[in-house]
């Protein structure tokens, strides 16, 4: 099975979402709803204060990290887990190979089969598993999540866009690197490493190289590059004094970039430079 994490999953990991971990950031928000009458907390833990809340209820998706997500509703903010997170509008994704759909995200209850080239439209991500319907919303099941592309693919699997294509094919010319000749630092080594494993699904119970999130990705492609030092956790990542801390403005390539929640420039923390090149 191809270990692709397609861009139509980066995106639901991005916009309702891995994982990535994570390799994964919101716009303002993204529009879900609850699948199930379930509790909602407020810190992302099952131990803090809860209430129970209806299905179907609309919420707003602000921010997401380790299978749980931030939302906003009439004018509260909560904590419940994505599990129960659907989208309001579902994206259309193709099945790159032949595959199997799932009653449920333990992929032990084989539900139907896909073949190369059909159509689901993913609503929900729970674990490694994304949860995908029909166009009418009538049938629903899970399916792995390295199978699917938001590109068109011909029935042998081929993806016909480059959206679900391997790293050296959707990364532009001018940002990727190379091993070889001048550009044989440590940097390029770790963008040369993060570049080749673009792909690999994400899961919040990382098993490098198979499953990365967001810290152990970090801690694996610069371990490779040479670095031993760097602990194998976000927050230790972030606060290890060790590396020198960049500002945004004096950010250069393959800086680690630290942020909270989703929205990036908006919440940048800070930078660790890890190499200097």
């Amino acid at each position: 099975m191809s270990r692709r994490i397609p861009r139509v999953l980066c995106a639901l990991i991005i916009a309702l979402a891995v994982v990535l971990a994570s390799a994964s950031a919101l716009a303002d928000s993204v529009g879900v709803k609850l699948n199930a009458s379930t509790k909602v907390y407020q810190k992302a833990s099952t131990s803090a204060k809860s209430v129970k809340v209806p299905k179907g209820l609309r919420v707003d998706l602000k921010a997401c990290a380790k299978g749980w997500g931030k939302i906003t509703y009439k004018g509260r903010t909560a904590y419940v887990k994505l599990k129960y997170l659907d989208r309001v509008d579902p994206l259309k994704a193709y099945v790159t190979e032949d595959a199997t759909i799932y009653k449920d995200s333990s992929g032990s209850k084989r539900l139907a089969s896909a073949s190369a080239g059909a159509v689901v439209y993913v609503i929900g991500v729970d674990g490694s598993y994304v949860r995908v319907q029909n166009k009418s919303g009538s049938q629903r099941g899970y399916i792995k999540a390295g199978v699917l592309s938001s590109g068109k693919v011909s029935a042998s699997g081929n993806s016909k866009t480059s959206s679900s294509a391997s790293g050296s094919e959707t990364i532009p010319e001018s940002l990727r690197a190379t091993e070889s000749g001048a550009k044989s630092s440590k940097v390029e080594k770790a963008i040369f490493v993060a570049q080749a494993l673009v792909g690999t699904p994400y899961a919040a119970n990382a098993n490098p190289p198979k499953t990365f999130d967001c810290a152990t990705y970090a801690y694996y492609c610069y371990r490779l590059a040479g670095c031993d030092s760097l602990k194998s956790s976000s927050k230790t990542q972030g606060y290890d004094d060790s590396f020198a801390k960049i500002t945004y403005d004096d950010l250069k390539r393959g800086d680690m970039v630290c942020f909270d929640s989703g929205y990036y420039k908006r919440t940048f923390s800070w930078g660790r430079r890890i190499f200097d090149n």
